[in-house]
């Protein structure tokens, strides 16, 4: 098998914040406020992120039209989020250690058509009298920011070192999916430009907003003329004949210490009684809505993992079929993976593709694919 990387300009629908961290209150090693220091305020924005996906034939293969799209958390009509930050003021030996709280759960608010101190662009958090204005410490180590939106439990601190939320995740519907918080990936960043540029010190934070999904759909390419070939009863489902699952807890866990710098996650109590018994209906490009078929459901808990999947549809009348490994089937959150069969020029079936790309919620394209060619 060869491993390829594609980087394409793919129009990203991502849900990302701009959080404009220009400064950082002083705080103790118990996350006990003190007094602000003087210097430059914080400021959030939630700007939209517009990206270019090409309108080549290798774009509409996966389904793309070539538009320049782009959303923020308030165009999905969500307009409010809370967001915790922490800094690190020790470091050693690749431990950040001395953590001091910056924003203990703060409720950030659209407001339309304002701009204060603390608002540069829409996002406001001093609204509320205990929610005071921060400042940047250039003094700090690293720095960690994320957030979530109403309907996440927690925070849950029982475990030193990281704090953790719990929300229940219901893919079973367009209602109980709406219905399903958000979380973000957590910015780290230590301030150094050379390993973070787009994460520096006194520079807006991007926090990219998901839901505890993934999306999954198939489709077919052909070895020769698509007009010669009758497809019928396409199924794709777990091998071992086992549910696709759609509902359980999801649990987002945020390093405060250590040597973690990335979130982690853990999907527990699915539901038995709700899944998919298979994919049953392919994506065809440009097909209207009852044909461009996304599968929104729960992603694969990383100490769970699933098995393999197994293609079968009749072509031309004869039942093909085709197995994908499990390597290739284990699904992070807000991550959508793109299936692509091919029809031989024997009638046969095969994989041709795996596309997996990180897409914050209803995102359809992003820009970085891994393509596995079989």
């Amino acid at each position: 098998m060869k491993k390829m990387n594609i980087i394409n300009k793919g129009y990203l629908l991502g849900l990302l914040f701009l959080a404009g961290l220009t400064g950082c209150s002083s705080d103790d090693s118990n996350d006990a406020t003190t007094p602000e220091e003087q210097g430059t305020p914080i400021a959030f924005s939630a700007n939209q992120s517009e990206e270019s996906y090409p309108n080549t034939a290798a774009a509409r293969t996966r389904g793309a039209n070539g538009m320049t799209r782009g959303t923020s958390l308030h165009d999905a009509l969500i307009n409010e989020f809370t967001v915790w930050g922490y800094k690190n003021m020790e470091y050693s030996a690749g431990v950040y250690d001395g953590k001091q709280l910056v924003f203990p759960g703060y409720e950030v608010d659209w407001q339309d058509n304002s701009a204060t101190t603390s608002n540069s662009n829409g996002w406001e958090y001093t609204t509320k009298p205990d929610q005071t204005i921060k400042y940047w410490d250039w003094g700090a180590k690293a720095y960690r920011f994320f957030g979530v939106t109403t309907g996440a439990g927690g925070p849950n601190d029982a475990i030193a070192g990281q704090t953790s939320f719990t929300m229940t995740a219901d893919a079973s519907n367009a209602d109980n999916i709406a219905a399903t918080p958000y979380f973000s990936k957590l910015w780290f960043s230590t301030g150094n430009e050379a390993l973070y540029p787009t994460r520096r010190f006194g520079k807006p934070v991007q926090l990219e907003f998901m839901k505890p999904f993934s999306k999954v759909r198939f489709m077919f390419n052909y070895s020769y003329e698509a007009e010669a070939i009758k497809l019928k009863d396409p199924s794709f489902k777990p091998t071992d004949n086992s549910k696709i699952d759609l509902k359980g807890t999801f649990t987002v866990t945020y390093p405060l210490t250590g040597t973690a710098t990335t979130e982690s996650y853990a999907v527990t109590d699915i539901d038995p009684l709700v899944g998919l018994a298979e994919f049953d209906k392919e994506y065809i490009p440009e097909g209207g809505a009852e044909r461009e078929v996304w599968y929104t459901v729960l992603p694969i808990d990383p100490s769970t993992p699933q098995g393999s999947y197994t293609l079968s549809v009749k072509v031309n009348g004869l039942d093909k079929s085709c197995v994908v490994p499990a390597q290739y089937m284990q699904w992070k959150p807000g991550f959508s993976y793109t299936y692509v069969f091919k029809i031989t020029d024997d009638g046969g079936v095969e994989i041709d593709m795996v596309l997996s790309a990180f897409t914050p919620w209803e995102v359809r394209e992003s820009e970085n694919y891994e393509v596995y060619n079989w």
